[in-house]
């Protein structure tokens, strides 16, 4: 695909990859709509837990 770079690690897996500039305005509203996430916390009424409950999703061990 034109305008994607792969970055491969020492046994030949897919590491990360990189968009050009150009091709991330292209589809990045395919990808991420923030207002799809606009008002998710609101009437919550414990606001701290729900942040440390939706972080500790994020630093699982693997």
């Amino acid at each position: 695909m034109e305008g994607v770079e792969y970055i491969y690690d020492e046994h030949g897996r897919i590491k990360g990859v990189i968009v050009s500039p150009e091709l991330w305005e292209k589809i990045k509203d395919r990808l991420f709509e923030p207002s799809k996430y606009r008002g998710i916390y609101k009437g919550k009424k414990d606001l701290e837990k729900s942040l440390r409950e939706l972080r500790s999703e994020w630093e699982r061990d693997f």
